[in-house]
């Protein structure tokens, strides 16, 4: 059972603390999640966002109603050394892996509907969760309050999403791109030549074969396996080089209370909005 909450809306105003009382009093009940308005966003800039009015019981990641992804997950705590740098080396090979197998397994799979296995075929959706933020700060004995230590983890996001963005462009160049591109491009396709030519420079330079790569779980900005310290949420802008969010949480929120627990969702609804808008703005191709 998913809670929307949209903390934009004016009509919970009149109720929202007996609203957030009662969802932090069931906030260790399983059945039940808490999940905020998000959209689904794309690394290859020819296809446009789409909005996540369904999730994935198994993941908790917000998607589209009826598409099929293929989960996998990375714990970059896997490649830190004691000081905290990261073997990237090992990194990219883990990554790139995961877009390998993940295709493999998009053929391989026998999906549970007509329509999401034409969703396989459209889109060759990739999910690999990209874990373990917090405990590579706690690692470094950086301040998750510092500006610098979100820089360094944007690095390394936007190094993983690099990574996975060319491994999965190396496969569209092989075996094809996504057919969401062709759909993408069909009243293109039905313009003047120039259009059309500069559509098909796009797709040479800048098409995929997975319209969707990563995924980040909100509570991983936390460390894992102690109670989760508050500072840890400024670190929340990192959900920003997600292609889509879930809200499975493994950490103990036990000492906190109905202020923070509804303050944390204020934060990341914040961040997700400002994702949201940004995407209204072209991508330039």
């Amino acid at each position: 059972m998913f809670f929307v909450i949209d903390t934009s809306a004016s009509h919970l105003s009149h109720c929202e603390d007996r609203v957030w009382r009662h969802l932090w009093e069931m906030r260790d009940i399983t059945p039940v999640s808490v999940v905020l308005p998000t959209v689904v966003s794309s690394p290859c800039p020819l296809l446009t966002e789409e909005h996540a009015d369904s999730v994935l019981p198994s993941t908790g990641i917000q998607v589209p109603r009826n598409s099929a992804w293929i989960p996998m997950q990375v714990d970059i705590m896997r490649f830190a050394r004691a000081n905290g740098d990261i073997g990237l080396r090992l990194l990219e090979k883990a990554l790139n892996d995961c877009v390998d197998r993940g295709d493999l397994l998009h053929d391989k799979r026998n999906w549970s509907s007509p329509m999401i296995s034409y969703d396989s075929w459209l889109n060759r959706r990739l999910a690999v969760a990209i874990r373990g933020w917090g405990d590579l700060v706690k690692l470094r004995g950086a301040d998750p309050c510092a500006l610098s230590t979100l820089n360094e983890l944007e690095d390394l996001a936007e190094y993983i999403g690099g990574t996975l963005q060319r491994r999965s462009q190396a496969q569209a160049r092989e075996r094809g791109y996504c057919p969401a591109v062709d759909v993408a491009g069909t009243r293109i396709l039905n313009s003047g030549i120039e259009i059309k030519q500069r559509w098909r420079r796009a797709v040479d330079q800048s098409a995929l074969r997975h319209r969707n790569l990563t995924t980040m779980s909100a509570w991983d900005v936390f460390p894992r396996g102690q109670p989760a310290d508050l500072r840890y949420m400024d670190l929340l802008p990192i959900l920003d080089c997600a292609n889509c969010v879930s809200f499975q949480r493994d950490v103990e929120i036990a000492h906190w209370n109905v202020s923070d627990y509804r303050r944390f969702y204020e934060r990341v609804s914040a961040v997700l909005r400002r994702k949201r808008d940004s995407g209204q703005i072209a991508k330039q191709v």
